[in-house]
């Protein structure tokens, strides 16, 4: 991970007009880098990435035809209806050959990773770990490696960038917390090397910030579909077996009204009174990463490239609005709430 948040801060150096800068990519080809490592073994430079942008695209031209199609929440909700030729086709036939395309690029990058491979040496990816389990286990083959790696990729990608993007603009409106944020990372980490995971037990704040960032970006409306095992019974309401259950995450963390004046970025809520620790009470309630035991997956990895992507910029940067270009927090209506591409200035601290 510190390998390619390097490579991040070097592109960021490389970039000419500072005072112009679109976040979205470096971070994008930062999460995607880390991702492709963890699950393939090689990294992109960052000028030969044509392979890695062309990804992001088609997923980003599938998500906003998914937005587009209501009839995907009627499949998710009730997949019988999948049957039905008029929703059957809006909810998988109209979408197939972007899919195809997103899925080609999983394919593609596990067979690079093969070549290469030998069941002997130590396995040094997530792929060649797989292959090593396969020869002792009948239900792992290479059709589920490639939906896995397709699961982690596509799961993984967009909503840490997306975060991370809505942590730049968060704190170019709010210098007050972006200074205290930079204040503990150089007070903890220094400005001689990069924050580690190793660090974050000392850095409170820096915990409330990331939280806060993820409760205010709120990019998911809801989780996942789940079912009731049996008749069950929530508050006096009788919910009976076979329902489907949707946590409404976006509410929890939009409206919630143990977040006191929940529409402001503030992550001073989610400390105690001494500073000294988080609220156990508020973090329990940030719930980005779903619920229950089908909750996200890559957890671990996503607050791994939070908590590192986020203090090496502020670290080594001042993240600012553009003058006369006020900065829009409006959402695209998509079904992961991205931010517009905007500009921002970045200052070397």
């Amino acid at each position: 991970v510190l390998s390619s948040v390097r490579e991040y801060l070097g592109c960021l150096e490389n970039i000419r007009d500072k005072g112009k800068v679109d976040m979205r990519w470096p971070l994008q080809l930062m999460v995607g880098n880390i991702i492709n490592e963890t699950l393939f073994g090689f990294r992109y430079k960052y000028d030969e990435c044509a392979d890695l942008i062309r990804y992001v695209e088609n997923f980003q031209k599938w998500i906003g035809e998914l937005a587009k199609s209501p009839e995907i929440g009627v499949g998710l909700v009730a997949p019988a209806l999948l049957k039905i030729p008029f929703i059957g086709y809006h909810c998988l036939y109209k979408h197939r050959n972007n899919m195809l395309k997103i899925s080609q690029y999983v394919a593609d990058n596990v067979e690079k990773c093969l070549e290469g491979y030998n069941p002997e040496d130590e396995a040094s990816c997530f792929v060649h770990a797989y292959k090593q389990k396969m020869a002792g286990n009948s239900y792992l083959n290479d059709e589920n490696l490639i939906s896995t790696c397709h699961d982690f990729f596509m799961a993984g990608q967009e909503t840490t960038t997306t975060t991370l993007r809505w942590a730049m603009l968060y704190l170019a409106l709010n210098q007050e917390a972006q200074e205290k944020l930079r204040g503990e990372i150089h007070s903890v980490v220094g400005k001689d090397r990069l924050p580690r995971m190793a660090d974050k037990p000392n850095m409170i704040y820096t915990q409330a910030t990331v939280l806060e960032v993820q409760r205010m970006a709120n990019i998911v409306s809801g989780n996942l579909a789940h079912r009731t095992t049996r008749d069950t019974v929530v508050k006096g309401q009788k919910i009976p077996k076979d329902t489907f259950i949707i946590g409404d995450i976006h509410y929890v963390m939009a409206r919630d009204p143990n977040f006191v004046e929940s529409e402001r970025f503030n992550p001073d809520r989610f400390m105690n009174d001494d500073g000294t620790g988080l609220r156990k009470d508020l973090v329990d309630r940030v719930v980005a990463f779903s619920l229950g035991k089908r909750s996200c997956a890559g957890e671990g990895l996503a607050r791994v490239e939070l908590f590192l992507g986020l203090t090496a910029t502020v670290q080594n940067y001042r993240i600012l609005p553009r003058e006369g270009e006020p900065i829009d927090l409006e959402p695209l209506p998509m079904n992961i709430l991205q931010p517009k591409d905007q500009f921002i200035v970045i200052e070397k601290v």
